[in-house]
């Protein structure tokens, strides 16, 4: 069989080339196609923790991740020129859209291919793209439920892109209460003209709740601008151009504006997700070839051929273009964990090509002629890199057990990526040696071991494995336990893992994104958001005093919870009213009682008199008043019908446990305080970050036992012994423990991210396999255990060193990179594929006459001095 598809390549090899390259040109233009999801959620838009937001938009405004901007005075912001750039910045932001000429040539697109759309997308092109598009673009998809999805999406995202500003909040935005000389109430804007009166707006905001801590910090120091967007999540580009368009507005004012000379902070979720992906764009950008240099150097090094660089550099490359097109064909989005898939690929998938090529130099060292070397390498090589990739793909097909897309996607691709580069090197290498002029020679008979025993001792780096894997078969009881102390000192450590997700913290500290995040989080209203619907059950209930007492009380339990800076709820609002309507009288700073006394005196007759009104009634006039008073903003805090209330908190952090512990008090809190009757639904970004790992939990574990159960399953059943599948699952199992161990001793915490290499460490069975296959083979050519080990470690030993070298090297430019997730997984994956290595050839060493005790040596074979070997 194995000959037969030998003799095929061999005969073919050009219409092989014609056809890997037919393929790869397929794949090529297939990856056009690719889509990106910058949002770093990791979870569906449909998972209930990020669709129940999308449910709060339909009842209430000021739902939408906002871009934050934060104008830091050194003494106070209350002064003419910062409220004048405060309101001309507000202003700005209203007419402010992130369209360009690509959005205007996809439209064109569109009209050009849908004749039925020309009129309408002829009415929105004619005067370029304005705010005033994005609504009869969002018409036009709510209309077109018959396009392609692509196509469809593309209304929507232009449309958003046009249209983004939702809501905005801040000094010249959020309305204010107030009475005039008759004691009518109205709400306003505070901020609404230049050279306002900077004692005026000072008074109106300071000691305001519907400001303070949330829009002004109580020093009067720095004042903040909210600004909801609508873009779309996985609307990377337009993520961006958003932070851009910011960034640029700020400087044309501050040139225009010489005499404004405050700091000037931009953060907020959209520009986290645009700041996340330009470090990655940049990052892959410059480190990628830094990747293949590498590689490319460390091949040159061992083989000193072309065709030893050229051939695995090749398959790698067909490969990844391969996985990224099919990647596009299966709509897979480019997210901030399969962004690195290239990475990954290009320095994995290049171990079936190094070891079929080593294999083939060793031949060509034994036989001479080039197509027979390669045919001896292929019989050798062809079981052992299909069990690898076997392997491998089993164990990354069964990650895709969770319910963090990014990591079933990841999963998925990897597996393909491994099966293609195993597809291509089993055809590329073969076909390209028989290109070389020279007839095949007649085949020659089967190499004795002295004839391999004479090859492999030219290699220096064969005789020092030997040398340093000797000792280990000499003294196999004393490394026994120093093997099994070591586990248990690893495991030790391994239980110290932190599972967490620091957030901006990633981010270099010298970084705009990063300096920005962590001064808002530490002077004014955090930039992680989080939502708190209640539902009562019927219409105009959520008015109640009972409601309101409830979210009063909420709303306090939160505040004295840590890096809690900001909430905003009905409560506040009926109390500001409250306080307002009764001339700022500081025992009427407070929600109504259930029937309010008022006490006046008549005039004329000197008599008391005392008028109770119900406090029901009071929250109703409030809510009524500030209506009729110009006020729209408590679409904030109830929907249309009064049923439902919202509570609106952030937190000044972006680290993934603070937001645990927050949820751990908060939830417990409301099961024990919600009134009966009352619902709540939790959303923002704490809720969804908390789901995230608990999801992670919740998978690494299984997958890791699953991945465990796999390897052990298809090795025992490929090499049809328990043992020796068993040989190639315990150094996986026993790098896995180092794995965390080395995350423990370098504090650096489970996330998304460093979860892929646990996956991974696990599922790469290269060197293993490569040393168990060779071992068997030759005490099946009639060696016994211990020089099989040695003979093994001969031949196979300097290919598994180049793989443990290129596996580690291949990730060491990650740790240039100015994202810390990305050093970090540099690092662990670069010390935890060269652990795997020597672990590999380390532990199937020492338990060798244990693994092979069952395979059976040939009889008839002489040993060799050179192959005796100390026991």
């Amino acid at each position: 069989m194995i000959e037969k598809y030998l003799q095929l390549v061999f005969r073919f090899s050009w219409a092989i080339l014609i056809g890997l390259a037919a393929l790869t040109y397929y794949f090529f233009n297939a990856m056009v196609g690719l889509t990106e999801d910058n949002n770093p959620y990791f979870l569906p838009a449909e998972h209930p923790v990020r669709s129940v937001i999308y449910d709060m938009r339909r009842d209430f405004t000021g739902t939408y991740d906002s871009i934050l901007v934060a104008v830091h005075h050194k003494e106070f912001v209350f002064n003419k020129t910062t409220l004048n750039a405060i309101f001309e910045l507000t202003e700005q932001s209203k007419a402010i859209n992130f369209v360009d000429g690509s959005d205007i040539e996809r439209l064109t697109g569109i009209r050009d291919s849908y004749p039925q759309l020309s009129t309408a997308l002829d009415q929105i092109l004619q005067d370029g793209l304005t705010q005033a598009d994005g609504p009869l673009l969002r018409q036009l998809w709510q209309q077109t439920t018959d396009l392609p999805a692509a196509d469809r999406k593309s209304l929507l995202v232009i449309a958003e892109r046009a249209d983004p500003v939702r809501e905005m909040a801040g000094m010249a935005a959020t309305e204010n209460v107030f009475t005039d000389a008759s004691g009518t109430l109205y709400a306003q804007k505070t901020l609404n003209q230049y050279d306002a009166d900077p004692d005026v707006i000072r008074k109106a905001i300071m000691n305001n709740e519907l400001m303070e801590d949330g829009f002004i910090d109580k020093e009067g120091k720095v004042a903040l601008l909210v600004v909801e967007l609508s873009l779309l999540e996985d609307d990377a580009y337009g993520q961006i151009r958003a932070y851009e368009a910011f960034q640029k507005m700020v400087a044309d004012y501050q040139d225009a504006h010489p005499d404004f000379t405050d700091e000037v902070y931009i953060g907020g979720v959209p520009v986290f997700f645009a700041a996340q992906k330009q470090v990655i764009d940049h990052d892959f950008a410059t480190l990628l070839p830094l990747v293949l240099l590498i590689i490319a150097v460390v091949l040159a090094v061992f083989f000193r051929t072309i065709l030893g660089v050229l051939l695995p550099m090749l398959n790698v490359v067909l490969c990844t273009i391969w996985t990224l097109g099919m990647m596009a064909i299966l709509q897979m989005p480019l997210d901030v964990i399969t962004a690195i898939l290239p990475v990954f690929l290009i320095t994995i998938c290049s171990s079936d090509a190094i070891h079929v090529m080593a294999e083939y130099y060793h031949q060509r060292k034994v036989v001479g002629a080039r197509v027979e070397a390669m045919r001896r390498a292929m019989l050798m090589m062809i079981s052992p890199v299909i069990l690898t990739t076997v392997t491998t793909c089993a164990t990354f097909t069964v990650s895709t057990s969770t319910a963090i897309e990014s990591l079933q996607n990841f999963g998925i691709l990897i597996s393909f990526g491994m099966f293609a580069a195993l597809i291509i090197s089993l055809l590329l290498l073969p076909a390209a040696i028989a290109l070389f002029k020279g007839k095949t020679p007649a085949m020659a008979a089967a190499p004795s071991a002295q004839d391999d025993l004479q090859v492999a001792r030219r290699y220096l780096v064969s005789r020092a494995l030997t040398a340093m894997l000797r000792p280990v078969t000499r003294h196999r009881n004393a490394f026994n336990w120093v093997f099994i102390l070591m586990m248990a000192s690893f495991a030790y450590l391994a239980s110290h893992v932190r599972i967490d997700d620091m957030g901006s913290g990633y981010f270099a500290k010298t970084s705009d994104f990063r300096i920005s995040d962590d001064f808002i989080n530490q002077h004014i209203a955090g930039t992680s958001p989080g939502w708190i619907e209640i539902d009562s059950g019927a219409e105009n209930k959520a008015m109640s005093l009972e409601m309101l007492t409830f979210v009063d009380a909420l709303e306090t339990f939160i505040h004295q919870q840590e890096n809690v800076t900001f909430s905003y709820s009905a409560a506040r609002y009926v109390r500001r009213i409250n306080y307002t309507m009764n001339d700022f009288d500081e025992q009427y700073n407070r929600l109504p009682v259930a029937v309010e006394k008022f006490t006046e005196t008549d005039p004329q007759t000197g008599q008391t008199i005392v008028t109770e009104v119900s406090g029901e009634d009071i929250v109703r006039q409030a809510v009524l008043m500030y209506e009729n008073g110009g006020g729209t903003d408590i679409t904030n805090v109830y929907s249309t019908d009064f049923r439902k209330t919202m509570l609106l908190y952030t937190l000044g952090t972006t680290v993934a446990s603070d937001y645990n512990l927050f949820l751990d008090k908060l939830n417990p809190w409301l099961a024990e305080n919600t009134p009966k009757g009352y619902s709540v639904k939790l959303a923002g970004t704490p809720v969804i970050w908390s789901t995230v790992l608990d999801a992670l939990i919740t998978s690494q574990t299984l997958s890791l036992l699953l991945a465990f159960v796999t390897v052990l399953l298809v090795m025992s059943l490929w090499l049809r012994s328990f043992r020796l599948g068993l040989a190639g699952t315990l150094p996986l199992l026993a790098t896995v423990v180092v794995y965390f161990a080395l995350m423990g001793s370098f504090n650096i915490e489970l996330n998304i991210g460093t979860a892929i290499t646990s996956f991974l460490v696990l599922g790469i069975v290269d060197y293993s396999v490569h040393f168990i296959v060779r071992i068997k083979a030759e005490m099946q050519r009639g060696l016994d255990i211990p020089q099989a080990v040695e003979m093994a470690t001969l031949i196979s030993g300097r290919a598994i060193l180049v793989n443990i070298l290129v596996f580690t090297l291949g990730f060491v430019a990650l740790l240039f990179s100015e994202f810390k997730p990305l050093v970090d997984l540099g690092m662990l994956v670069g010390l935890s594929l060269f652990v795997s290595g020597m672990m590999s050839l380390f532990v199937v060493t020492l338990y060798a006459p244990w693994f092979f005790a069952d395979v059976k040596t040939a009889q008839g074979v002489e040993d060799t001095p050179e192959l005796q070997v100390a026991q």
